[in-house]
């Protein structure tokens, strides 16, 4: 009893994030957490059979968790935000900063490519921007957790260490996502 109550009150968590209009989801269980040294991934039991495909947003109730990195039949492999190998252009809510948010392999993804001048504080909450078509404009990721040296820490909403329950949205965003056919040439994901 514990622990169904346990997880109702996680998928009630889980229901908090409201897609908009036209937007479908699939929901997921972690499965495994491939987390280490050198890689920040969670690999999802929800695949093509289910309708995941590459490059969609992986939520939770608090925000955005990564993205599908590469999906199988049956799982999926979720890319995380603090990945090294994690890009995303997020925009500060209060001031409409743009900037890269780029995953350090630590718990805390680092803002960069940002103009100069701009003023950065604690506290400001990042969001996506939308560029690049990956993630929809908006989507709720963090705060700036520091600013020291021209380095500036974001605090994800989303404790990678307590997810069990996930939703995959498909926002129909094609995006910068490609992928590498046997000749070497890129082509535009479908």
């Amino acid at each position: 009893a514990r622990k169904l109550e346990v997880e109702n009150r996680m998928l009630k968590g889980l229901l908090n994030f409201k897609p908009g209009p036209g937007v479908s989801f699939i929901s997921g269980r972690v499965v495994a957490d491939t987390g280490g040294a050198f890689v920040h991934s969670m690999i999802l039991n929800a695949g093509t059979k289910s309708g995941v495909s590459k490059g969609q947003a992986v939520v939770t109730g608090d925000g955005l968790l990564g993205r599908i990195a590469s999906v199988g039949r049956r799982a999926a492999r979720v890319l995380l935000i603090a990945d090294l190998n994690s890009r995303i252009p997020v925009v500060l809510e209060s001031s409409r900063v743009r900037a890269i948010m780029v995953g350090t392999n630590d718990v805390y993804p680092r803002l960069t490519r940002l103009s100069t001048g701009m003023v950065i504080s604690k506290g400001d909450r990042v969001v996506t921007s939308g560029h690049g078509g990956v993630f929809p404009r908006g989507l709720p990721i963090g705060i700036v957790s520091s600013v020291s040296g021209g380095i500036i820490e974001v605090r994800p909403f989303v404790d990678r260490d307590r997810v069990e329950f996930v939703r995959v949205i498909d926002y129909g965003l094609n995006g910068i996502i490609q992928d590498i056919n046997p000749a070497g040439t890129a082509q535009k994901r479908n």
